[in-house]
């Protein structure tokens, strides 16, 4: 059985469709914990933003945050996606 760290080649890039498919829930999932991150922060920063007028504004506020996350997991985000495939690629 393969160690974490070694169940991926050496390109550091998942190979099989199992390990494909992990990665991709790895993302996801860091995708929605920056999204929360992101959610909060505009939440501290109070009513003063020019987002927070009218009827749909914290959804708006909310659309933003999910899609920032979705574009900073995309160019590589904080690594919490990889640290995760590492602790569960020897599983798939």
């Amino acid at each position: 059985m393969l160690g974490p760290l070694h169940a991926l080649p050496a390109t550091g890039k998942p190979s099989t469709p199992e390990q494909k498919k992990l990665m991709g829930a790895c993302k996801d999932f860091e995708s929605v914990m920056l999204g929360m991150v992101f959610k909060q922060m505009g939440a501290a920063n109070g009513k003063d933003d020019p987002l927070s007028k009218g009827a749909g504004a914290d959804t708006w506020r909310d659309m933003l945050a999910d899609e920032r996350a979705k574009e900073m997991t995309k160019s590589g985000g904080l690594g919490l996606a990889d640290g995760i495939y590492h602790q569960l690629a020897n599983r798939v």
